[in-house]
């Protein structure tokens, strides 16, 4: 006796229901790999491209002033969060010029 199935209207569609366990599985996330390289990197938005990447924090604070202004807001809260009489001034490292 011959099978008769019926036939389906429609494609099944497979879900995962399984947790992300690490960024790199995640479909708007473009890190290519992580290594001594990316410590201390920072995860941010990259509009050109749809999706996040790992920037170095010196590149995010240099693009932020480059108009030679800061938030107001951000200002504010670092006068608020730093103590200028803790900070030793011997030691001290303002960076390259």
């Amino acid at each position: 006796m011959p099978i008769i199935r019926k036939k389906s209207s429609s494609a099944k569609r497979v879900q995962s229901v399984r947790q992300v366990s690490n960024f790199e599985e995640l479909n708007d996330v473009n890190i290519e790999s992580v290594g001594n390289a990316q410590d201390g990197h920072v995860l941010v938005y990259d509009a050109s491209i749809d999706k996040f990447v790992l920037v170095d924090p010196d590149v995010v604070l240099s693009t932020s002033v480059q108009d030679s202004d800061l938030p107001d807001d951000f200002i504010s809260q670092l006068e608020g969060e730093l103590d200028l009489g803790e900070i030793q001034i011997d030691v001290l490292d303002g960076g390259g010029f």
